[in-house]
Protein backbone atom coordinates (compact mmCIF):
# COMPACT_ATOMS: atom_id res chain seq x y z
CA UNK A 1 0.00 0.00 0.00
CA UNK A 2 3.05 2.34 0.62
CA UNK A 3 4.38 1.53 -2.75
CA UNK A 4 1.09 2.58 -4.25
CA UNK A 5 0.83 5.75 -2.12
CA UNK A 6 4.51 6.82 -3.29
CA UNK A 7 3.62 6.66 -7.04
CA UNK A 8 0.34 8.67 -6.10
CA UNK A 9 2.88 11.17 -5.23
CA UNK A 10 5.42 10.72 -7.92
CA UNK A 11 2.81 10.81 -10.60
CA UNK A 12 1.19 14.17 -9.26
CA UNK A 13 4.43 15.79 -8.65
CA UNK A 14 5.64 14.71 -12.18
CA UNK A 15 2.45 16.10 -13.77
CA UNK A 16 2.24 19.79 -13.44
CA UNK A 17 6.06 19.50 -14.89
CA UNK A 18 4.92 17.60 -17.89
CA UNK A 19 1.94 19.44 -18.43
CA UNK A 20 3.93 22.72 -17.82
CA UNK A 21 6.44 22.31 -20.34
CA UNK A 22 3.91 21.12 -22.79
CA UNK A 23 1.68 24.19 -21.64
CA UNK A 24 4.66 26.57 -22.44
CA UNK A 25 5.10 24.82 -26.12
CA UNK A 26 1.66 25.50 -26.42
CA UNK A 27 1.13 29.13 -24.99
CA UNK A 28 4.43 29.94 -27.40
CA UNK A 29 1.93 28.85 -29.91
CA UNK A 30 -0.95 30.69 -29.35
CA UNK A 31 1.10 33.92 -28.76
CA UNK A 32 2.46 33.39 -32.02
CA UNK A 33 -0.90 32.83 -33.91
CA UNK A 34 -2.35 36.23 -31.57
CA UNK A 35 0.82 38.47 -32.98
CA UNK A 36 0.33 37.36 -36.47
CA UNK A 37 -4.11 38.71 -35.61
CA UNK A 38 -2.26 41.91 -34.53
CA UNK A 39 0.00 42.52 -37.32
CA UNK A 40 -3.35 41.62 -39.59
CA UNK A 41 -5.80 43.77 -37.47
CA UNK A 42 -2.85 46.50 -37.71
CA UNK A 43 -2.53 45.82 -41.90
CA UNK A 44 -6.29 46.19 -42.12
CA UNK A 45 -6.15 49.48 -40.48
CA UNK A 46 -3.73 50.90 -42.71
CA UNK A 47 -5.64 49.27 -45.26
CA UNK A 48 -8.73 51.29 -44.22
CA UNK A 49 -7.61 54.28 -43.75
CA UNK A 50 -5.51 54.06 -47.09
CA UNK A 51 -9.20 53.17 -48.90
CA UNK A 52 -10.67 56.06 -47.29
CA UNK A 53 -8.20 58.40 -48.52
CA UNK A 54 -9.18 56.73 -51.87
CA UNK A 55 -12.96 57.39 -51.39
CA UNK A 56 -12.32 61.22 -50.18
CA UNK A 57 -10.11 61.40 -53.49
CA UNK A 58 -12.62 59.84 -55.59
CA UNK A 59 -15.37 61.75 -54.33
CA UNK A 60 -13.57 64.75 -55.28
CA UNK A 61 -12.60 63.75 -58.66
CA UNK A 62 -16.73 62.84 -58.90
CA UNK A 63 -17.27 66.41 -57.67
CA UNK A 64 -15.16 67.90 -60.23
CA UNK A 65 -16.56 66.03 -62.94
CA UNK A 66 -19.85 66.82 -62.00
CA UNK A 67 -19.01 70.48 -62.22
CA UNK A 68 -17.13 69.67 -65.39
CA UNK A 69 -20.15 68.06 -66.84
CA UNK A 70 -22.20 71.30 -65.67
CA UNK A 71 -19.50 73.42 -67.47
CA UNK A 72 -19.42 71.05 -70.67
CA UNK A 73 -23.06 71.96 -70.75
CA UNK A 74 -22.62 75.46 -70.60
CA UNK A 75 -20.09 75.16 -73.27
CA UNK A 76 -22.60 73.07 -75.10
CA UNK A 77 -25.07 75.51 -74.83
CA UNK A 78 -22.19 77.96 -75.95
CA UNK A 79 -21.46 75.94 -78.99
CA UNK A 80 -25.02 76.08 -79.56
CA UNK A 81 -25.01 79.85 -79.74
CA UNK A 82 -21.64 79.67 -81.97
CA UNK A 83 -23.52 76.82 -84.44
CA UNK A 84 -26.30 79.32 -84.60
CA UNK A 85 -23.77 82.51 -85.37
CA UNK A 86 -22.14 79.86 -87.63
CA UNK A 87 -25.62 79.21 -89.38
CA UNK A 88 -26.40 83.04 -89.58
CA UNK A 89 -22.83 83.45 -90.90
CA UNK A 90 -23.50 80.84 -93.82
CA UNK A 91 -26.80 82.41 -94.95
CA UNK A 92 -25.29 85.82 -94.97
CA UNK A 93 -22.39 84.25 -96.88
CA UNK A 94 -24.71 82.86 -99.40
CA UNK A 95 -26.82 85.75 -99.39
CA UNK A 96 -23.49 87.75 -100.44
CA UNK A 97 -22.17 85.45 -102.64
CA UNK A 98 -25.92 85.84 -104.24
CA UNK A 99 -25.77 89.79 -104.54
CA UNK A 100 -22.31 89.49 -105.78
CA UNK A 101 -23.55 87.46 -108.40
CA UNK A 102 -26.12 89.90 -109.50
CA UNK A 103 -23.92 92.60 -109.26
CA UNK A 104 -21.86 91.48 -111.53
CA UNK A 105 -24.61 90.72 -114.17
CA UNK A 106 -25.63 93.91 -113.73
CA UNK A 107 -21.82 95.29 -114.54
CA UNK A 108 -21.81 92.80 -117.44
CA UNK A 109 -24.94 94.46 -118.53
CA UNK A 110 -24.40 98.39 -118.10
CA UNK A 111 -20.76 97.60 -120.36
CA UNK A 112 -22.96 96.13 -123.18
CA UNK A 113 -25.07 98.65 -122.61
CA UNK A 114 -22.58 101.53 -122.77
CA UNK A 115 -20.64 99.63 -125.61
CA UNK A 116 -24.23 99.94 -127.61
CA UNK A 117 -24.54 103.74 -126.65
CA UNK A 118 -20.75 104.45 -128.00
CA UNK A 119 -22.10 102.64 -131.05
CA UNK A 120 -25.52 105.39 -131.36
CA UNK A 121 -23.35 108.13 -130.41
CA UNK A 122 -21.11 107.54 -133.27
CA UNK A 123 -23.82 107.13 -135.52
CA UNK A 124 -25.66 109.97 -134.62
CA UNK A 125 -22.67 112.22 -134.82
CA UNK A 126 -22.30 110.83 -138.37
CA UNK A 127 -25.98 111.99 -138.83
CA UNK A 128 -24.88 115.22 -137.15
CA UNK A 129 -21.77 115.84 -140.08
CA UNK A 130 -23.62 114.48 -142.81
CA UNK A 131 -26.44 116.81 -142.61
CA UNK A 132 -23.81 119.60 -141.96
CA UNK A 133 -21.63 119.10 -145.05
CA UNK A 134 -25.20 118.77 -147.39
CA UNK A 135 -26.77 122.18 -146.14
CA UNK A 136 -23.37 123.78 -146.28
CA UNK A 137 -22.66 122.61 -150.09
CA UNK A 138 -26.59 123.61 -150.76
CA UNK A 139 -25.47 127.18 -149.36
CA UNK A 140 -22.31 127.04 -151.69
CA UNK A 141 -23.52 126.38 -154.77
CA UNK A 142 -26.18 129.00 -154.10
CA UNK A 143 -24.84 132.82 -155.29
CA UNK A 144 -24.97 135.28 -152.52
CA UNK A 145 -26.28 132.91 -149.98
CA UNK A 146 -23.97 134.45 -147.13
CA UNK A 147 -24.72 137.63 -148.17
CA UNK A 148 -27.23 140.34 -147.32
CA UNK A 149 -28.00 141.59 -150.79
CA UNK A 150 -31.17 142.85 -149.68
CA UNK A 151 -33.46 140.19 -151.56
CA UNK A 152 -36.07 139.03 -149.88
CA UNK A 153 -36.62 135.39 -151.61
CA UNK A 154 -33.24 134.52 -150.85
CA UNK A 155 -32.86 135.53 -147.13
CA UNK A 156 -36.22 133.94 -146.71
CA UNK A 157 -35.09 130.70 -148.45
CA UNK A 158 -31.83 130.87 -146.30
CA UNK A 159 -33.40 131.43 -143.01
CA UNK A 160 -35.71 128.38 -143.66
CA UNK A 161 -32.32 125.75 -144.06
CA UNK A 162 -30.94 127.37 -141.28
CA UNK A 163 -34.28 126.51 -139.13
CA UNK A 164 -34.67 123.25 -140.96
CA UNK A 165 -30.73 122.08 -140.41
CA UNK A 166 -31.66 123.55 -136.45
CA UNK A 167 -34.66 121.35 -136.25
CA UNK A 168 -33.02 118.09 -137.39
CA UNK A 169 -29.68 119.17 -135.76
CA UNK A 170 -31.82 119.16 -132.54
CA UNK A 171 -33.29 116.45 -132.55
CA UNK A 172 -29.83 114.77 -133.29
CA UNK A 173 -28.36 116.59 -130.43
CA UNK A 174 -31.04 115.92 -128.26
CA UNK A 175 -30.65 112.47 -129.20
CA UNK A 176 -27.06 112.36 -128.62
CA UNK A 177 -27.58 114.08 -125.14
CA UNK A 178 -29.62 111.20 -123.94
CA UNK A 179 -27.08 108.81 -125.49
CA UNK A 180 -24.42 110.39 -123.48
CA UNK A 181 -26.90 110.58 -120.05
CA UNK A 182 -27.50 106.97 -120.26
CA UNK A 183 -24.22 105.76 -120.61
CA UNK A 184 -23.00 107.74 -118.20
CA UNK A 185 -25.68 105.89 -115.93
CA UNK A 186 -24.39 102.74 -117.13
CA UNK A 187 -21.05 103.00 -116.85
CA UNK A 188 -21.88 104.83 -112.95
CA UNK A 189 -24.14 101.81 -112.43
CA UNK A 190 -21.47 99.53 -113.24
CA UNK A 191 -18.87 101.72 -111.22
CA UNK A 192 -21.55 101.02 -107.95
CA UNK A 193 -21.85 97.66 -108.67
CA UNK A 194 -18.47 97.28 -108.87
CA UNK A 195 -17.98 98.93 -105.71
CA UNK A 196 -20.83 96.80 -104.51
CA UNK A 197 -18.53 93.42 -105.70
CA UNK A 198 -15.68 94.15 -103.77
CA UNK A 199 -17.63 95.08 -100.54
CA UNK A 200 -19.28 91.79 -101.04
CA UNK A 201 -16.01 90.39 -101.72
CA UNK A 202 -14.56 91.96 -98.17
CA UNK A 203 -17.59 90.66 -96.50
CA UNK A 204 -17.06 86.80 -97.59
CA UNK A 205 -13.99 87.09 -96.65
CA UNK A 206 -14.35 88.06 -92.81
CA UNK A 207 -17.33 86.15 -92.71
CA UNK A 208 -14.99 83.01 -94.04
CA UNK A 209 -12.48 84.11 -91.29
CA UNK A 210 -14.67 84.74 -88.59
CA UNK A 211 -15.81 80.80 -89.23
CA UNK A 212 -12.61 79.43 -89.25
CA UNK A 213 -12.12 81.30 -86.15
CA UNK A 214 -15.11 80.01 -84.72
CA UNK A 215 -14.85 76.36 -85.41
CA UNK A 216 -11.25 76.84 -84.36
CA UNK A 217 -12.14 78.00 -81.19
CA UNK A 218 -15.32 75.27 -81.06
CA UNK A 219 -12.93 72.30 -81.65
CA UNK A 220 -10.47 73.21 -79.52
CA UNK A 221 -12.94 73.73 -76.52
CA UNK A 222 -14.89 70.90 -77.30
CA UNK A 223 -11.60 68.84 -77.58
CA UNK A 224 -10.30 70.67 -73.78
CA UNK A 225 -13.36 69.58 -72.48
CA UNK A 226 -13.50 66.04 -73.89
CA UNK A 227 -9.98 65.60 -72.78
CA UNK A 228 -11.00 66.63 -69.04
CA UNK A 229 -13.58 64.49 -68.90
CA UNK A 230 -11.66 61.44 -70.17
CA UNK A 231 -8.81 61.86 -67.49
CA UNK A 232 -11.54 62.48 -64.74
CA UNK A 233 -13.15 59.27 -65.80
CA UNK A 234 -10.26 57.11 -65.74
CA UNK A 235 -9.24 58.40 -62.44
CA UNK A 236 -12.23 57.53 -60.76
CA UNK A 237 -11.93 54.20 -62.73
CA UNK A 238 -8.12 53.89 -61.35
CA UNK A 239 -9.64 55.06 -57.50
CA UNK A 240 -12.17 52.55 -57.66
CA UNK A 241 -10.22 49.81 -58.87
CA UNK A 242 -7.73 50.54 -56.53
CA UNK A 243 -9.92 50.72 -53.59
CA UNK A 244 -11.81 47.28 -54.79
CA UNK A 245 -8.24 46.14 -54.61
CA UNK A 246 -7.56 47.08 -51.08
CA UNK A 247 -11.19 45.71 -49.95
CA UNK A 248 -9.89 42.76 -51.67
CA UNK A 249 -7.03 42.94 -49.42
CA UNK A 250 -9.20 43.47 -46.37
CA UNK A 251 -11.13 40.78 -46.66
CA UNK A 252 -8.05 37.94 -47.36
CA UNK A 253 -6.97 39.83 -44.37
CA UNK A 254 -10.21 39.47 -42.54
CA UNK A 255 -10.17 35.70 -43.72
CA UNK A 256 -6.78 35.01 -42.58
CA UNK A 257 -7.84 36.87 -38.90
CA UNK A 258 -10.49 34.36 -38.66
CA UNK A 259 -8.26 31.27 -39.84
CA UNK A 260 -6.17 32.52 -37.42
CA UNK A 261 -8.77 32.25 -34.79
CA UNK A 262 -10.28 28.80 -35.46
CA UNK A 263 -6.86 27.81 -35.44
CA UNK A 264 -6.71 29.17 -32.06
CA UNK A 265 -9.99 27.97 -31.16
CA UNK A 266 -8.68 24.58 -32.77
CA UNK A 267 -5.42 24.62 -30.17
CA UNK A 268 -7.55 25.38 -27.24
CA UNK A 269 -10.21 22.84 -28.09
CA UNK A 270 -7.19 20.47 -28.67
CA UNK A 271 -5.81 21.56 -25.06
CA UNK A 272 -9.43 21.60 -23.46
CA UNK A 273 -10.44 18.08 -24.92
CA UNK A 274 -6.26 16.76 -24.25
CA UNK A 275 -6.73 17.95 -20.56
CA UNK A 276 -10.14 16.51 -20.18
CA UNK A 277 -8.34 13.20 -22.06
CA UNK A 278 -5.42 13.24 -19.43
CA UNK A 279 -7.93 14.14 -16.16
CA UNK A 280 -9.67 11.00 -17.52
CA UNK A 281 -6.80 9.21 -18.06
CA UNK A 282 -5.45 10.38 -14.26
CA UNK A 283 -9.33 9.29 -13.26
CA UNK A 284 -9.11 6.18 -14.87
CA UNK A 285 -5.64 5.55 -13.53
CA UNK A 286 -6.59 6.47 -10.20
CA UNK A 287 -10.17 4.26 -10.70
CA UNK A 288 -8.12 1.48 -12.28
CA UNK A 289 -5.36 2.09 -9.02
CA UNK A 290 -8.40 1.87 -6.54
CA UNK A 291 -9.73 -1.22 -8.33
CA UNK A 292 -6.37 -3.02 -8.23
CA UNK A 293 -6.12 -2.06 -4.60
CA UNK A 294 -10.13 -3.29 -4.19
CA UNK A 295 -9.37 -6.71 -6.11
CA UNK A 296 -5.93 -7.33 -3.84
CA UNK A 297 -7.25 -6.55 -0.36
CA UNK A 298 -10.49 -8.82 -1.17
CA UNK A 299 -8.26 -11.42 -3.09
CA UNK A 300 -5.96 -11.05 0.39
CA UNK A 301 -9.02 -11.66 2.80
CA UNK A 302 -10.44 -14.62 0.62
CA UNK A 303 -6.73 -16.13 0.93
CA UNK A 304 -7.28 -15.30 4.91
CA UNK A 305 -10.54 -16.75 4.96
CA UNK A 306 -12.00 -13.47 5.91
CA UNK A 307 -14.17 -12.88 2.85
CA UNK A 308 -17.74 -12.21 3.87
CA UNK A 309 -20.75 -11.96 1.42
CA UNK A 310 -22.01 -9.39 0.06
CA UNK A 311 -18.79 -7.45 -0.68
CA UNK A 312 -18.94 -7.22 -4.62
CA UNK A 313 -15.86 -6.11 -7.13
CA UNK A 314 -17.38 -3.22 -9.34
CA UNK A 315 -16.82 -5.34 -12.65
CA UNK A 316 -15.90 -2.76 -15.05
CA UNK A 317 -15.25 0.74 -13.56
CA UNK A 318 -16.72 4.02 -14.20
CA UNK A 319 -20.14 5.07 -13.16
CA UNK A 320 -23.41 3.34 -13.29
CA UNK A 321 -26.03 4.78 -15.67
CA UNK A 322 -29.58 3.41 -15.29
CA UNK A 323 -30.00 2.35 -11.61
CA UNK A 324 -32.45 -0.62 -10.15
CA UNK A 325 -36.48 -0.05 -10.08
CA UNK A 326 -39.07 0.96 -12.09
CA UNK A 327 -37.76 3.28 -15.39
CA UNK A 328 -39.34 3.03 -18.89
CA UNK A 329 -37.62 0.58 -20.70
CA UNK A 330 -35.35 2.47 -23.83
CA UNK A 331 -36.64 -0.49 -26.64
CA UNK A 332 -40.91 -0.70 -25.40
CA UNK A 333 -41.24 2.78 -24.09
CA UNK A 334 -43.40 1.09 -21.45
CA UNK A 335 -42.39 1.28 -17.29
CA UNK A 336 -40.67 -1.82 -16.42
CA UNK A 337 -38.79 -2.96 -13.20
CA UNK A 338 -34.68 -2.86 -13.72
CA UNK A 339 -32.98 -5.56 -12.17
CA UNK A 340 -29.66 -4.43 -11.49
CA UNK A 341 -27.25 -1.69 -12.78
CA UNK A 342 -26.00 -0.04 -16.53
CA UNK A 343 -22.41 0.17 -17.00
CA UNK A 344 -21.37 2.31 -19.93
CA UNK A 345 -18.36 0.82 -22.02
CA UNK A 346 -17.35 0.57 -25.28
CA UNK A 347 -17.48 -2.59 -27.42
CA UNK A 348 -14.62 -5.30 -26.43
CA UNK A 349 -14.09 -3.84 -22.97
CA UNK A 350 -13.41 -6.50 -20.29
CA UNK A 351 -15.78 -7.54 -17.90
CA UNK A 352 -13.67 -9.13 -14.52
CA UNK A 353 -15.49 -11.08 -11.79
CA UNK A 354 -17.68 -9.32 -8.97
CA UNK A 355 -16.15 -12.37 -6.57
CA UNK A 356 -14.84 -15.43 -6.58
CA UNK A 357 -17.25 -18.52 -7.27
CA UNK A 358 -18.47 -20.89 -10.14
CA UNK A 359 -19.65 -20.03 -13.39
CA UNK A 360 -22.94 -21.81 -13.18
CA UNK A 361 -24.32 -19.83 -16.63
CA UNK A 362 -22.46 -19.51 -19.83
CA UNK A 363 -25.54 -18.93 -22.29
CA UNK A 364 -27.62 -16.57 -24.84
CA UNK A 365 -30.41 -15.29 -22.63
CA UNK A 366 -33.82 -14.05 -24.61
CA UNK A 367 -33.62 -10.16 -23.91
CA UNK A 368 -30.23 -10.65 -21.59
CA UNK A 369 -28.48 -11.23 -24.67
CA UNK A 370 -25.38 -13.02 -23.64
CA UNK A 371 -24.79 -13.96 -20.58
CA UNK A 372 -23.01 -14.99 -17.42
CA UNK A 373 -24.18 -16.06 -13.91
CA UNK A 374 -21.56 -16.96 -11.30
CA UNK A 375 -22.46 -18.47 -8.10
CA UNK A 376 -20.66 -16.94 -4.78
CA UNK A 377 -22.06 -19.23 -2.09
CA UNK A 378 -24.13 -18.56 0.59
CA UNK A 379 -27.32 -17.59 -1.42
CA UNK A 380 -25.58 -15.10 -3.37
CA UNK A 381 -25.09 -15.23 -6.65
CA UNK A 382 -24.28 -12.29 -9.94
CA UNK A 383 -25.47 -12.18 -13.59
CA UNK A 384 -23.38 -10.52 -16.41
CA UNK A 385 -25.57 -9.51 -19.78
CA UNK A 386 -25.18 -7.78 -23.35
CA UNK A 387 -22.16 -9.34 -23.75
CA UNK A 388 -20.09 -9.87 -27.04
CA UNK A 389 -18.22 -12.44 -26.33
CA UNK A 390 -17.52 -15.03 -23.05
CA UNK A 391 -14.02 -15.39 -21.43
CA UNK A 392 -15.17 -18.61 -19.02
CA UNK A 393 -17.39 -21.69 -19.74
CA UNK A 394 -20.00 -23.48 -17.77
CA UNK A 395 -18.68 -24.62 -14.69
CA UNK A 396 -15.57 -23.27 -13.90
CA UNK A 397 -13.83 -21.50 -11.11
CA UNK A 398 -13.52 -17.91 -11.12
CA UNK A 399 -11.73 -15.79 -9.03
CA UNK A 400 -12.46 -11.83 -8.10
CA UNK A 401 -11.17 -10.13 -10.80
CA UNK A 402 -11.50 -11.85 -13.10
CA UNK A 403 -12.02 -11.22 -16.61
CA UNK A 404 -15.36 -13.06 -17.43
CA UNK A 405 -15.87 -11.78 -21.30
CA UNK A 406 -16.12 -8.41 -22.74
CA UNK A 407 -18.98 -5.81 -22.99
CA UNK A 408 -21.53 -6.01 -26.09
CA UNK A 409 -25.21 -4.79 -27.51
CA UNK A 410 -26.49 -8.60 -27.57
CA UNK A 411 -30.33 -9.22 -26.25
CA UNK A 412 -33.17 -5.99 -25.52
CA UNK A 413 -30.18 -3.36 -25.69
CA UNK A 414 -29.91 -0.08 -27.34
CA UNK A 415 -25.93 0.02 -27.43
CA UNK A 416 -22.84 -1.23 -25.82
CA UNK A 417 -23.29 -1.64 -22.10
CA UNK A 418 -23.34 -4.24 -19.36
CA UNK A 419 -26.09 -4.88 -17.25
CA UNK A 420 -24.80 -6.26 -14.01
CA UNK A 421 -27.47 -7.89 -10.92
CA UNK A 422 -26.79 -8.98 -7.65
CA UNK A 423 -29.38 -11.80 -6.59
CA UNK A 424 -29.35 -13.39 -3.18
CA UNK A 425 -31.34 -16.95 -3.21
CA UNK A 426 -32.38 -16.08 -6.23
CA UNK A 427 -33.93 -12.80 -5.72
CA UNK A 428 -32.86 -9.76 -7.47
CA UNK A 429 -31.21 -7.17 -4.80
CA UNK A 430 -30.19 -2.98 -5.53
CA UNK A 431 -26.55 -3.80 -6.34
CA UNK A 432 -25.23 -0.44 -5.84
CA UNK A 433 -25.65 -1.89 -1.71
CA UNK A 434 -23.23 -4.21 -2.14
CA UNK A 435 -20.58 -3.07 -4.43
Amino acid sequence: MRNILRAIILLAVMMPLVFGATGAAQDTFIEERQQQIEERKREIEEQRREQDALQRESLFAITELDVTVAQIEEVDAHLNQVNSWIAAAQTRLESVELSQTVAQKRVADARERAAELDEEIASIRGQLQDQVVQFYLDLVYEPNFLLEDGDPNRNARRQFYVEELGADAQVLIDRLRRAHDDQQASIQQAEQAQTEIVQAQVEIEETLSDLAELQEAQQKLQEEWNRKRRELEERIETEAQASLDIQNEILQNSQAIRDLEAEIAREQDRRRIAELERQRQFQLEEERRQREDRLAELREKENQGQFDNPAFFPPVPGQAGSGFGNRVHPIFGTVRFHFGLDFSGDMGDPIQAAASGTAIQVKYREGYGNTVMIDHGDGWSTLYAHLSSFSVSIGAQVNVGQTIGAIGSTGWSTGPHLHFEVRFEGVPQDPAKYL
